[in-house]
This record gives structure tokens, C-alpha cells and sequence, in this order.
């Protein structure tokens, strides 16, 4: 099917979609390709699944692409069939599991293992692991077939930890003058009688 965002809880990920024959279905963001949860505006059209049910929910929501995205962006088709669906917890390791959907194919699901101590050690916050999981599983199944790939899991290593924090914008610095602001404020704070 295919319809239209209608509302978007930016925080939650969670929205409405308006289908072409009028309907309103509820999603949620793991009903949303991974690769799509960053760039969901409000309006734009995408194609979605419909959960059975008595109040169905759209399932699989991808983002419609005009064909010149595509062909700007070839390297990140791979990513858009890719769904974060969860995590397992053994001891020090997590498992994120992703779910491969492909038009006319069987589902396939892709494990990457994660050692929890490198998150500590590079000081990366726990929630960004599904991300980085992500593009390092399309970067394996760009560079061999799917079909052809025996193993479903790979492994987080230190090498795409360190490429993950240099590829993070570097952070702004204060405009002319700015920098006085805040501990001027704080002077000004101390200043002021209590009680």
C-alpha cells in the first residue's frame, strides 16, 4: 500500500500514515526500515504493509525515493531493506538483530555482535550501537551477495568504532563573545540574595 505521513512524534518515532483510499493506520518506529527513522517528515509518501487485525498497523513502512535519489545514492539501496528488530543480552555482548526484507524474497535476519566495553572505552552512548550495527551489516552485504554470504553475523570491532567517531561532525564552537555568557551568568546567579 501506499499513502502519506499525516503526524510524527518526532521523540517517540511513532506516527499516522493516510492511505490513498483514506484510511489512517498507526505506526511505530519498528515498523520503519532503519535506514528511513532518521529522514520521516510529515507529508512525505511512503509504501507500507497493513497488520491484520482489528485496528491493523502499517508494518515495513519504507520511504518513497524518486528514481534520481537512487541512482545519486546506489551504495545506500542495500540499507533501505534492512529493520532493526531488537537485541539480545548475553553477559558483556548484545546481539542486534536485523531483518533483511526484499520485494518477492524471504526475510533474512542478520545478527552483529557487540563487546559492551567498547562503547566504554570510546565513550559511545548505548543507543547509537543500532546505528553503527547497521551501516557496518550494509557495508558487509555490499561487498558480498547476500545470497552468496554463508554467515548471517558479524562483529563490531574497534576499527568501526573509531571510523563511526570520525565520521561525527565536529562540535561548534562559540560565536564572538558567547563564551563569557554562561560564566557571567553564573557570577551573576551567586550575587543574588537567597532566602
Amino acid at each position: 500500500m501506499t499513502g502519506t505521513i499525516k503526524r510524527l512524534n518526532s521523540g517517540s518515532g511513532s506516527g499516522v500514515i493516510t492511505a490513498q483510499d483514506g484510511t489512517a493506520v498507526d505506526f511505530c518506529p519498528s515498523a520503519v526500515m532503519a535506514y528511513d527513522l532518521p529522514v520521516l517528515a510529515v507529508g512525505q509518501v511512503v509504501s507500507f504493509d497493513l497488520e491484520a487485525g482489528r485496528c491493523p498497523k502499517a508494518l515495513n513502512v519504507v520511504v518513497q525515493r524518486t528514481p534520481q535519489d537512487l541512482s545519486r545514492q546506489p551504495k545506500r539501496l542495500e540499507i533501505t531493506r534492512l529493520r532493526y528488530i531488537g537485541f539480545e543480552h548475553k553477559g558483556n555482548m548484545r546481539a542486534y538483530l536485523f531483518e533483511r526484507v526484499t520485494p518477492g524474497a524471504e526475510k533474512r535476519t542478520f545478527t552483529v555482535d557487540a563487546d559492551l566495553a567498547l562503547f566504554t572505552k570510546h565513550r559511545v552512548g548505548m543507543q547509537e550501537g543500532p546505528g553503527i550495527c547497521l551501516h557496518l551489516l550494509a557495508a558487509e552485504l555490499e561487498v558480498t551477495q547476500a545470497a552468496a554470504w554463508t554467515s548471517s553475523q558479524c562483529a563490531l570491532t574497534d576499527r568501526e568504532m573509531l571510523a563511526y567517531l570520525a565520521s561525527r561532525p565536529v562540535p561548534r564552537a562559540y560565536k564572538h563573545g558567547a563564551k563569557h555568557t554562561l560564566p557571567a551568568l553564573g557570577a551573576a546567579l551567586h550575587t543574588l540574595p537567597t532566602g
